[in-house]
C-alpha cells in the first residue's frame, strides 16, 4: 500500500523505499536497439535538510540530498531478453531536491544474460525533473539529460549506449526516520 507524502514539505533525515516504473532505451553493438519497460524498487537514504545561512527548512530554501543505496528493476526486451538494472556499487549515486528542482546522478549496471552482457554506465546517468514531493512520487516525470555509453567493467570497452531513461511512476512503499530519539 502506497504512503502519501505531503506536497512541498521538507522531510527530516530518513530512508525511503519506492516502487518505480521506468523506460530505458538501449543500443547494443552487434545486437540492436530496444526500449525496455522496467519495474522494481529504489531505496534512498536522505540526510538532514541543508538549510543554508537562513536556517529555514522551507521548500523554497532547504536542500535535500539522498544517497541511493539500492536499485533493483527488471523487464523483458524483445531484442535483449531479460534485462536487470542495479546500482554500480563501485561509485556512489546521489539525488538532490531544492525548491522543486530534482537532479540525480546514478551509476548503473545493466545485465542482459540472454546476450551475455554485464555493462556499466561509463559516467553517471544525469536525471532531472520538477517535483512537488520528497521523495518524488506519482507521475512526477524524471528524464535523462543525455545518453551515456555502456562499457564492459573488465575491459572498459564501449559495447553500447543507454540512449534515454524516463521514470514514469513512483509509489512510496516504506519510509523510516533517521532522527535520534532524545
Amino acid at each position: 500500500m502506497a504512503i502519501n507524502v505531503k506536497r512541498r514539505s521538507v522531510p527530516e533525515a530518513g530512508v525511503d523505499v519506492v516502487h518505480i516504473r521506468l523506460r530505458e532505451t538501449y543500443s547494443v553493438e552487434g545486437v540492436g536497439e530496444d526500449t525496455v519497460e522496467l519495474e522494481g524498487e529504489l531505496e534512498a537514504q536522505r540526510g538532514a535538510p541543508l538549510t543554508g545561512q537562513s536556517g529555514k527548512k522551507s521548500w523554497e530554501e532547504a536542500t535535500v540530498v539522498a544517497l541511493f543505496t539500492n536499485l533493483s528493476v527488471s523487464g523483458e526486451s524483445k531484442v535483449f531478453g531479460p534485462v536487470r538494472v542495479t546500482l554500480n556499487r563501485e561509485i556512489l549515486s546521489f539525488g538532490v531536491v531544492k525548491a522543486g528542482k530534482c537532479a540525480a546522478a546514478m551509476n548503473l549496471r545493466v545485465t542482459m544474460p540472454k546476450v551475455g552482457l554485464v555493462l556499466n554506465s561509463a559516467e553517471p546517468v544525469q536525471l532531472f525533473s520538477t517535483v512537488e514531493t520528497v521523495p518524488p512520487i506519482g507521475d512526477e516525470r524524471t528524464q535523462s539529460a543525455y545518453g551515456v555509453d555502456l562499457v564492459e567493467p573488465q575491459t572498459g570497452r564501449t559495447r553500447g549506449r543507454m540512449v534515454e531513461a524516463v521514470v514514469a511512476w513512483r509509489e512510496l512503499l516504506d519510509q523510516r526516520s533517521l532522527q535520534r530519539k532524545r
